[in-house]
């Protein structure tokens, strides 16, 4: 069986751990935003929840593209990770960022290979057997071009939502990497907003050619 975190175990943590499984109660579901890039489509909404263990809040973000609605709200939910060809667990991951102002804000970052779970009960030991109410799975674009009727069009849409999702990954990563490479404090201070953005950008590209080489080897 999957294991359940606990909120101090999420809390231990660092930027880019898988969470094998954590179960909380949605207090609030935020607005859905979404948008338009060279990269493709984007989404990204905000959820509020609270696991049993915590009395803080934790800062759920969904990345997939089918939004939450408020009847999500006052209901037990288990968010549990998937698993890619190699068993690695894929879908929820911790997510730490620093704001230009020095604040960190800390959460938990879900995307469309997890899977969505309501529960019947706040305590999921005493009963977790409640239907599936919302599941995503990751999926290859060949995987969803399979089928002979889909038009090229369609085809062509998946392969935009797989490049957005990896290119979404590799600039998270980028936005990762940027401490290390501007290792002096001086260096950072010396660039302006413009070049912050570009060498990001630079970066996260390189992340995506070497995340499609290795998707192509069928080794990750």
């Amino acid at each position: 069986m999957i294991r359940t975190l606990e909120h101090k175990d999420i809390e231990a943590l660092a930027h880019g751990e898988s969470i094998p499984r954590f179960v909380a109660k949605i207090r609030k579901v935020w607005e859905q935003k979404s948008g338009e890039s060279e990269y493709g489509t984007w989404h990204l909404q905000n959820m509020n929840v609270l696991m049993k263990d915590a009395d803080d809040e934790l800062v759920v973000c969904w990345t997939g593209e089918d939004p939450f609605d408020e009847t999500w709200q006052k209901k037990y939910v288990a968010f549990e990770c998937g698993t890619n060809k190699q068993g690695k667990l894929v879908g929820v991951v911790r997510d730490i960022r620093t704001s230009r102002d020095g604040k960190v804000y800390k959460g938990v970052k879900l995307t469309p290979a997890c899977t969505i779970r309501k529960l019947e009960q706040q305590d999921e030991l005493l009963k977790d057997a409640a239907p599936a109410a919302k599941q995503t799975s990751e999926a290859s674009p060949n995987a969803q071009g399979s089928s002979p009727d889909r038009s090229e069009s369609d085809k062509i849409d998946d392969y935009a939502k797989h490049a957005g999702r990896i290119f979404a990954r590799a600039w998270d990563e980028a936005g990762s990497s940027m401490s290390i490479i501007l290792f002096e404090k001086s260096n950072e201070e010396g660039l302006t907003v413009v070049e912050k953005l570009d060498l990001q950008l630079r970066i996260a590209q390189g992340f995506a050619i070497e995340i499609n080489k290795i998707i192509r080897k069928e080794r990750f």
